[in-house]
């Protein structure tokens, strides 16, 4: 039988599931970037065998990126946030 895992299966002590996201979505929009940056510096179209989400989701299975939230720095966000809404209003 395959050992298959899921993100939604994995515990990543001091993560949470929504934390967990975040940083699957900013690892695979790293990946993009630099494939992006390799199209335009070699000026060729490259042949992607997985997504770049998969890419990340098996990096954080397999416990290859490094990470670190911090609780001031998402403060700092909804303030933006909040004040943002406020020139909306």
């Amino acid at each position: 039988m395959l050992d298959t895992k899921f993100i939604y299966d994995v515990k990543i002590e001091g993560l949470s599931k929504y934390e967990m996201v975040l940083l699957v979505a900013r690892r695979a929009r790293q990946i993009n970037d630099m494939r992006i940056a390799l199209e335009k510096k070699h000026v060729i179209r490259l042949i992607e065998k997985e997504k770049p989400t998969t890419v990340a989701m098996k990096e954080i299975l397999h416990n290859k990126l490094e990470h670190e939230f911090r609780a001031e720095r998402h403060e700092e966000r909804v303030e933006q946030f909040k004040r943002g809404m406020k020139k909306t209003l």
